[in-house]
This record gives C-alpha cells, structure tokens and sequence, in this order.
C-alpha cells in the first residue's frame, strides 16, 4: 500500500495543506451519502404527495443501506456503463431491491450533481464563516490593545506620518469584514436547485404529477424546507446557472486576496523587523544561510491564495462556454476546483489565525524607528501652525522640504545626526528665521502620540460598528 501510494502522485492539498473539516465534506463517501441522501427524501416526498409506485419497504431499504459504500463496485459499473450516477443507481439499487425500480425516478443527474454541490457549498461556508469570525475576533483583541501605539504609516513604500499599530490592524480586519459581509448575503440567498427536468421546463415532474401544478412546487418546496433553503431555483436549464459558480469562486477569491494582502504587508514589515512571525527553538530558515528568520507561513499563505483567485478565470470561462441549456465540459472542471478551493481557503483561514496568535510585535524597534522619523513628521504641525501666523503654506512647504531633504541626504552619507530631543529638532529649523519664528512663537511637540490624529476614535468607532458580529 505505502509503495502504491509512493509511487502515483497524491495531490498535496490532502496532505501538505489541509483543510479538516471541509475535507471531509467534500470527500468522495460524504458525497455519495448525499447523493443517497437526496434520494431518499426525493422518495418520501414523491410518496408524501401520491407517487403510488414508492413503496414503504423500498424506503426503507434505502434509509438502511445508504451508508453501505462500496466504491469498487460504483468504479466498476462507470467503466462498464461511462456514466457516473447510473453507476451510484444500479450500486444503490443493489443494496435496495425494493427501490430500484423507484430511486431516481423523474430525477436526471443534475438533479444530484447540482443539488449536492449547492448542499456542500451552503454546509462549507457556513464552517467557513464561523472560522472568519474567529480570525475577526482576534484582529479586534490585537486592535484594541495597540489602538493607540504609534507606527510608522508608509506610502510608496516609504516612511509617511504617523499611524497607530491597532489602526493598521483595523484597516486589515475592515477588508476581511467587508469580505465576510459578502459571503453572509450570499449563504443567505444560495438557492437550491430542486426538481426541474432534463432541461429545466420540469415537463417529467408535470407528467408524474399528471400535471397538476401545485404539486410540481409542493416537491420542491419540501426539498428546500428539508436542507434548510429559503427558495429553489425558478429558473434554470439542465443545469443551474454557472454564473452562480463563478460568484461563489469570487467570494472565495476576494477572501484569499484580502488575506494576501494582509501576508504581504506582515512580510514587508518583518523585513523592517517591526513585526515578525515566531521563530522556533530548532526551526531553520536556510539551508546555506544559518541566520535566515524567514516569515514562511506568510510566503506560504500568499502562495495558496494566488491560487484561488487564480481559479476565477477557470470559472468564468466554463459560465461563457455553457452552450444553451448546458454542456458537459463543466462537469470535470467543478470536480476539482471546488473541493480544492474550499479546502484551501480552510487551511488559509486556520493558517491566517495562527500567523496572528504568534505574532511578535517589537515595540522597541518601532519606537526607535518612530523617533527617529520625528523630524519629519512634525512638518505638518510646522505649517499648520505658521499658515494659522499669516505664512503662505507653497513658501514654508518649500523652506521645509530644502532643510528635511539636506538633512536626509548628510543622514545617509554619515555627516549629520542630531540628538532626537526639542532643542536640536528646533536648532535643525532654525537654519530658516521663518521656521525659527514659528518654532519661538508656538510649542512643537515631538511626542509621537500627539501626531496620531483620531486613530483612536476612529477604531472605537469602528469597533462599535461592527458589533453585531
């Protein structure tokens, strides 16, 4: 067994990168129980509003037998017949000689393909969700504690003004909650499919029903009620639309860019070594390079979520190329994309929370960094305060700017550095008798918490408008 599994490729997404629980909910005997499932309730129903050809024993037979999975079995019936859910019917039909000539009756495959995949999609966001809430919840602990920290923000990548440690966590958590919000009204809105025919027109359901109408709809509003949706599908071909694929991959692909973006940004900023992931006793970071800190689980959280909204494309070109009421290139496409995207996104979302739980955040470093910065960001409160004296605010921008970027450039040629205090800060503008007349006429601060603006009033703000998760 082990030689057979060593020698064909296992794909890593069910080992290197799981997702538990939705692994198990798209596995192939999970599946399967669905498809039995459904089966079975559309038999009771189907007896419940006249069907006379159900029988009580061939129910009973089905509910006994569902779990009794024999995957060789259903292989060897598809070589032989090249259809997988004839070859599910006659390996279930096996097991219940009373329900075979029933089971599937008035249904076609999409009937099952469908109907179980928007069941599995519905159960898989609704673990999805409650792990996003999780990942949330820990954001705002992180935000309320650093709100009013103060951090360097950067534009361009380069040093800008201020901003606080908690409002760069909120600016993070705000995407993920825009993102959770979506996928809230889409798992509220998801439809099922429900009975419709070969083509949509649900002809056989009205033939079955000899033609009365109200029992069309009672078949599916039974199904729905019992799979906990609110609505079937009114309209639909052989298949439910695959512009509902492409919307369900795109809320996953937002969630994944969303996150990637936040890895990212942990990446740069240990590069500045202000965060960093935690480092373990024997963790190494570099075959050649004994000293490599590497932030792996960001790289590694950034890589699968690329693939995701990779996936989008895949989507969207299966919705363009369903030829009226459908074709069958949709089939394999779905087979793989979806239990591979759900099952990621999974292991980014636990992954994600992990990063955040070990987080280290060196004050020290991002204290130092923000003193030394102090020069720079006091320019603002400079011009502020010399327009408020009658100063043209172009005239000391550009008075400034001269001094500032003299004194980077010694800075980084090793001929200047001045002692980060109130006297040598106001002796570096002093070069100018505008700015040391603003400098004499009003205090300047340079306490870095004074230039943090309403960081702190923005995220309680925030926090209290998204109390309700």
């Amino acid at each position: 067994m082990n030689d057979e599994i060593e020698n064909r490729y296992i794909s890593v997404i069910g080992s290197r990168y799981r997702g538990y629980e939705l692994e198990e909910i798209w596995s192939t005997n999970n599946k399967i129980k669905e498809m039995r499932l459904l089966w079975i309730n559309l038999a009771k129903y189907q007896k419940e509003l006249g069907i006379e050809e159900i029988t009580n024993i061939g129910i009973s037979e089905m509910e006994n037998n569902y779990l009794k999975i024999d995957i060789n079995k259903i292989n060897d019936y598809e070589k032989t017949l090249k259809h997988d859910i004839m070859a599910h019917i006659y390996a279930f039909g096996d097991l219940c000689p009373n329900a075979k000539k029933f089971i599937h009756y008035g249904a076609t495959s999409n009937f099952i393909n469908d109907n179980v995949d928007i069941i599995l999609i519905k159960r898989s966001f609704e673990i999805l969700m409650k792990k996003t809430e999780n990942l949330i919840s820990l954001l705002n602990e992180l935000i309320l504690e650093y709100k009013s920290h103060p951090t360097i923000a950067y534009t361009h990548l380069q040093k800008g003004q201020l901003t606080t440690i908690g409002k760069r966590f909120c600016m993070w958590n705000s995407d993920i909650i825009d993102e959770y919000k979506k996928w809230k009204r889409e798992y509220e809105d998801l439809k099922m499919r429900g009975m419709k025919g070969t083509v949509g027109s649900e002809d056989t359901l009205l033939k079955i029903f000899e033609g009365d109408h109200n029992r069309c709809k009672k078949l599916n509003e039974l199904l729905k009620n019992e799979y906990g949706f609110k609505e079937t599908l009114i309209i639909c071909g052989q298949t439910y639309s695959r512009k509902i694929d492409v919307n369900i991959i795109h809320l996953l692909s937002g969630l994944s860019q969303t996150i990637y973006k936040i890895m990212n940004d942990i990446r740069l900023l240990q590069s500045k070594y202000e965060l960093n992931e935690k480092f373990g006793t024997h963790q190494i970071g570099s075959s050649a390079m004994p000293y490599k800190m590497n932030p792996i689980n960001c790289e590694r959280i950034c890589s699968l979520c690329r693939y995701i909204f990779n996936q989008e494309s895949s989507f969207v070109q299966t919705y363009t190329q369903q030829w009226l009421e459908r074709s069958l290139d949709d089939s394999a496409i779905k087979r793989i994309l979806y239990p591979e995207c759900f099952i990621l996104m999974e292991n980014i979302i636990e992954s994600t929370i992990k990063v955040f739980k070990n987080l280290q955040i060196n004050e020290e470093i991002i204290n130092k960094s923000v003193d030394e910065q102090m020069p720079y960001i006091i320019s603002e409160e400079i011009i502020i305060k010399g327009v408020k004296m009658g100063y043209d605010r172009q005239e000391l921008h550009e008075k400034i700017r001269k001094i500032l970027i003299e004194y980077t450039n010694n800075l980084m040629l090793g001929k200047e550095k001045i002692e980060l205090n109130e006297i040598e800060i106001k002796r570096l503008f002093s070069k100018d008798e505008d700015l040391k007349n603003i400098f004499d006429t009003n205090y300047i601060s340079i306490n870095p918490r004074d230039y943090i603006g309403r960081c702190v009033e923005q995220i309680n703000e925030y926090i209290s408008s998204i109390s309700y998760l």
